[in-house]
């Protein structure tokens, strides 16, 4: 299978360049046919890691921890800003495996996609594997799709294995009313800058295991990501909504907050400020190496700056700013009014 899957990538005819002495294969848009039909037509794909084609990003794959699911995911390089994505489903039911060509939506909800409407498939690259208590197992795929430029949707995707077909499973419950997704549409920039330059993407779906409990990031009017969570109790059955807090993963000294106004980290400090309502905002400081679910090292009030973007807090002859510098920040502190540490943004690798 090896030498199958290295034939399908040499026929795939990627671009060809040359980087520091590395030759690079593209992938970008190239046939994806050798891939389809090898998953449509071999049942031994289901179990075959395709490292190569997934190093050289020909394809990405999400299986579910038993192994028994699998859905295959690629940018086709059409779409533009709208990244329009294609996708394989593969699973097994008994001893007789299953595959075909099109998004999860499909597969799922056959009855609302007709012939004429095109298939918007997704980025679909973890599956979580979670074990009811009847004995069944349920699976629950992160499902990316990007509407434009600026704006996007993820989607957490429940179902299970039935009868041998794969099928929408609503175990999503709030006020009474079941869903099998759980759908977030937010913008894009604002967030990459107030979460340190992306590192706020991986708090948007969390679980915590400990209290079985998902946390569904929310936005607010405009679908603009805030850091509060609607929070999913998991019973053994369903995912029952409980109530909107703050995360987990946030020491419970610093719950009480209506949005996260900036959080980044420096050389020796990580620092979150958040809006308390109005024009209240709370800093809150931890050394490098600590965690946000560890109590913060200091905690002060104060307020933004509208005119030039900049925070600042007061604890007696100190002073804490916060000052925009170019897309990053820069802290300084002060005392008496002479600067003693400047430390600039610094994103995480």
């Amino acid at each position: 299978m090896e030498k199958k899957e290295l034939k399908m990538l040499k026929e795939a005819k990627p671009e060809i360049s040359e980087s520091e002495g590395d030759t690079i294969e593209d992938y970008y848009g190239t046939s994806r046919e050798g891939l389809i039909n090898w998953v449509l037509t071999d049942t031994a794909t289901l179990s075959y890691p395709f490292t190569r084609s997934i190093e050289k990003n020909y394809v990405t794959i999400a299986t579910s921890d038993d192994n028994l699911l699998r859905i295959y995911s690629w940018n086709t390089g059409l779409g533009g800003t709208m990244i329009r994505w294609d996708n394989l489903v593969q699973y097994k039911s008994g001893d007789e495996v299953k595959s075909a060509h099109h998004s999860l939506d499909m597969q799922l909800h056959p009855q609302d996609s007709t012939e004429s409407e095109i298939d918007y498939c997704s980025l679909i690259d973890t599956i979580y594997t979670r074990p009811c208590t009847d004995g069944s197992m349920l699976y629950i795929a992160y499902s990316y799709f990007r509407i434009s430029g600026d704006y996007s949707l993820r989607s957490l995707v429940a179902m299970q294995i039935e009868d041998g077909k794969l099928v929408a499973a609503p175990r999503f419950v709030r006020q009474g009313k079941r869903t099998d997704n759980l759908r977030l549409e937010h913008t894009v920039g604002d967030w990459y800058f107030l979460s340190n330059l992306g590192e706020g993407w991986n708090w948007l779906f969390q679980y915590d295991e400990k209290a079985q409990n998902l946390y569904v990031a929310t936005t607010d009017s405009i679908n603009s990501l805030i850091d509060r969570y609607d929070i999913y109790h998991f019973n053994g059955t369903d995912f029952v909504y409980q109530k909107t807090d703050a995360p987990f993963w946030l020491h419970p000294q610093l719950h009480n907050y209506e949005r996260l106004a900036l959080f980044f980290r420096t050389k020796d400090y990580m620092i979150r400020i958040d809006n308390l309502g109005g024009e209240t905002m709370r800093y809150a400081s931890w050394e490098k190496g600590k965690q946000m679910s560890d109590k913060p090292d200091l905690v002060l009030t104060g307020k933004f700056i509208e005119k030039d973007g900049s925070f600042i807090f007061s604890e007696g002859s100190y002073r804490y700013l916060v000052v925009p510098d170019t897309y990053k920040y820069m802290l300084k502190v002060q005392h008496n009014g002479k600067t003693i540490l400047q430390q600039p943004q610094e994103a995480e690798e």
